[in-house]
C-alpha cells in the first residue's frame, strides 16, 4: 500500500502547487494565499494519506461482515484508494476555485 500512499501524496502535492501558483497569478494577499494553500494541502495531502493509511483497517472491516467466499482483488482495492485520493484533491481544488472567486473570501 506504499505505492498508493506515494501516488496520493504526489496528487495532493500537485493540487497544492496548482492552487499556490493560481494565488500568485491572481495576486491575492499573502494571508489569503496562505489560507487557501493550507486548506488545499490539508485536505489533499492529509486526506489522501489518511485514506492510504486507513485502507488496511477498512479492508478488514469490509471483510469481517462479508461472506468468506467474497474476494476483493488487490487491483480493485488499490484503485478505490487512488480514486478516493483523487476525489479529495479535486474537491479541495474546486472548493478553492469557487470559494476564492464567489465566496466570502473572494478578492475585492
Amino acid at each position: 500500500m506504499l505505492v498508493t500512499a506515494l501516488l496520493n501524496l504526489v496528487i495532493g502535492l500537485l493540487a497544492t502547487v496548482l492552487v499556490f501558483t493560481d494565488t500568485l497569478r491572481r495576486d491575492l494577499s499573502p494571508r489569503t494565499q496562505a489560507g487557501w494553500t493550507g486548506f488545499v494541502a490539508a485536505i489533499s495531502i492529509g486526506g489522501s494519506l489518511a485514506v492510504a493509511i486507513g485502507d488496511d483497517a477498512l479492508y478488514r472491516l469490509v471483510m469481517r461482515g462479508s461472506d468468506p467466499a467474497l474476494v476483493v482483488t488487490p487491483l480493485a482495492f488499490i484503485a478505490g484508494v487512488i480514486i478516493a485520493g483523487l476525489t479529495l484533491s479535486a474537491l479541495a481544488v474546486l472548493t478553492y476555485g469557487v470559494g476564492s472567486r464567489y465566496g466570502p473570501f473572494a478578492a475585492a
